[in-house]
C-alpha cells in the first residue's frame, strides 16, 4: 500500500461539524474524572464526570468547534483527545495510566493517533538519513551523498503530501501537521541561507498560518514551539537564543493566546535544561501576558525564580525551614558567611558517597566563615536523622519532608541530587553543582583571597 493510499484512508470521511460529545470512561480505582483544557503552562478544569457503576464515568461536553481537550483523574493523569467532532466516544484504561488508555468509537482520535505515528516515522527516517549523509560528506563519499540526498527528497515529498492531504480533509489536524513539517536543509535551501541554523530558524514554521484562530486553542502550538526551542537550546548558547526566539514569535498576533502558547513552549524547553536564555524569555512572557493570563503566568513566574538561581551573581532566593529539632533555620540568618546549600537525601546513594568529602572541607573551613545548610528531600524524619548521625553531618539541616515536592528544591530548580549552590557572604550565588575536587578548589580560592 503506497503512502498516498495510507493518507487517504486516514482522513477520508472525517466529520467536520462541531457537536455535543458524550464521553464514557471505563476505569476502576479512580476517585474522580474530569475534562481539562490546556492553558499554556498547565490544565484548567472544564467539566467533571458523573460516576456510574463498576468504575464507569460519563459526561456530555458541548463545544463550539472541535478542539483538543484532556480527560483524566487529575492534571498529571490525562489523555489528549479531539472532542466536539463526534457524538460519542468510549475510553478504557487504568487510573494513573490514562495516557495509555484505548479510545473506541472515535475515528478522529484514531486518525490523530496514526498521525503522531507518521510524525515519529518521518523524524526517525530523517535522522537516520541525515547521519548517513553527514558521514558520507565527511569521508568525501559523493556516491553515498547523492543516494542520501535522494532519500531526503523522498521524505520531504511524503511530508508535503501529508500536509496537503490532511489540509484538504480536517482543518484542526491540518494545523498540527503545519507545526510538524520541517523540510531538509540539504534539499530545500538552494543557497538561500548561508548555514543550516539560519535555515532552521527561518523555515521551521513556514507552513503555519499565523492569522488562523484555531492555533489559539491548540496545545500543539505550545508543543511545536517547545520542540523547536529544544533543538536550538543545544546549538545556541547564551542569551542570544532568547533574541532568536523572540523574533520567531513576532508573526503571531500580538498578545494572542497562540503567541502565549508559542512563547510558553519555548520557555518550557529552556527551563528544563536551565538555559541562560530562559530568563530573558520568561521575563518577556511575564511582562506581556502577566495580566492577561495570570494563572499560567504564575507558574512561569515560579519557574523563572528558580532559573535566577542558576545565574552567577544573582541574589540567592531566601527560604527558611525546620531543623530536625524543630527550630527554624533561614538562609538569610547566615548572611556574612559563605554558605553551601547542599540538596541531598538519605536514600540518595551518590549523596551519601559524597558526604565524606563534604565533611572534610567543612571541617577545614568552618572556622573561616564557611557554613553548610543541608536541605533534605526525605519524606521520613527518622531516616533523615539517622543519615545525619551515620555520616557525621554536623552542619545545619532543614527539610519540609515532602521529597521531590520540596518547596526548597522547587525554589532552586532542583531536579536531581546531589546538587549544591555556593552563596557568598553578601547572599549572591557564586557557583552551582560543585562537588569533590571542584568544591575543594573553589573554597580554597574563596578563602585564600579573603572573600
Amino acid at each position: 500500500m503506497n503512502y498516498l493510499r495510507i493518507v487517504f484512508l486516514l482522513f477520508v470521511g472525517l466529520p467536520l461539524a462541531a457537536q455535543s460529545t458524550t464521553i464514557t470512561v471505563e476505569s476502576t480505582g479512580c476517585k474522580a474524572m474530569n475534562v481539562y483544557s490546556f492553558n499554556g503552562a498547565g490544565f484548567d478544569l472544564v467539566q467533571a464526570f458523573d460516576a456510574g457503576d463498576n468504575g464507569s464515568w460519563t459526561t456530555t461536553l458541548d463545544m463550539e468547534a472541535p478542539a483538543f481537550r484532556y480527560v483524566g483523574s487529575a492534571p498529571n493523569d490525562v489523555l489528549p483527545l479531539v472532542l466536539g467532532a463526534e457524538k460519542a466516544i468510549v475510553i478504557s484504561g487504568r487510573c494513573r495510566q490514562l495516557k495509555d488508555a484505548v479510545v473506541s468509537d472515535s475515528p478522529v482520535n484514531s486518525r490523530y493517533k496514526e498521525l503522531k505515528k507518521q510524525f515519529q516515522q518521518n523524524n526517525e527516517a530523517f535522522s537516520i538519513t541525515m547521519r548517513a549523509y553527514n558521514n558520507a560528506r565527511i569521508k568525501g563519499d559523493t556516491v553515498t551523498m547523492k543516494q542520501e540526498t535522494a532519500a531526503l527528497l523522498t521524505i520531504d515529498q511524503q511530508k508535503r503530501e501529508l500536509l496537503e492531504s490532511v489540509g484538504a480533509q480536517d482543518p484542526l489536524l491540518a494545523k498540527v501537521v503545519t507545526l510538524n513539517t520541517y523540510l531538509s536543509f540539504v534539499t530545500e535551501n538552494k543557497g538561500k541561507y548561508s548555514n543550516e541554523l539560519d535555515y532552521f530558524v527561518n523555515t521551521y514554521f513556514q507552513f503555519v498560518d499565523y492569522e488562523n484562530e484555531q492555533y489559539n486553542d491548540l496545545p500543539w502550538t505550545f508543543e511545536g514551539n517547545r520542540n523547536f526551542a529544544n533543538t536550538l537550546a543545544g546549538a545556541v548558547p547564551g542569551e542570544r537564543l532568547a533574541d532568536i526566539l523572540l523574533s520567531v514569535y513576532k508573526p503571531w498576533p500580538e498578545g494572542s493566546r497562540a503567541q502565549f502558547f508559542a512563547m510558553s513552549g519555548g520557555f518550557t524547553a529552556l527551563e528544563k535544561v536551565k538555559h541562560p536564555a530562559g530568563i530573558k524569555l520568561g521575563e518577556a512572557i511575564v511582562e506581556r501576558f502577566g495580566e492577561k493570563f495570570p494563572l499560567p503566568v504564575k507558574q512561569i513566574r515560579d519557574q523563572l525564580t528558580a532559573l535566577y538561581s542558576f545565574r552567577i551573581g544573582a541574589e540567592a532566593p531566601l527560604f527558611a525551614g525546620d531543623s530536625p529539632e524543630g527550630e527554624t533555620v533561614s538562609l538569610e540568618s547566615l548572611r556574612g558567611k559563605v554558605v553551601l546549600i547542599d540538596f541531598w537525601a538519605s536514600w540518595c546513594g551518590p549523596c551519601r558517597k559524597e558526604n565524606p568529602n563534604v565533611v572534610r572541607v567543612y571541617n577545614q573551613y568552618k572556622d573561616q566563615g564557611f557554613e553548610i545548610l543541608g536541605v533534605s528531600l526525605d519524606k521520613t524524619k527518622a531516616r533523615w536523622e539517622q543519615a545525619i548521625a551515620a555520616d557525621k553531618l554536623t552542619w545545619l539541616h532543614i527539610s519540609d519532608l515532602k521529597g521531590w515536592r520540596s518547596q526548597f528544591a522547587k525554589q532552586y530548580g532542583v531536579s536531581s541530587i546531589p546538587q549544591t549552590v555556593l552563596v557568598d557572604a553578601e547572599g549572591k550565588i557564586m557557583a552551582r553543582n560543585l562537588r569533590g575536587k571542584a568544591l575543594e578548589q573553589k573554597l580554597k580560592e574563596v578563602f585564600s583571597s579573603g572573600k
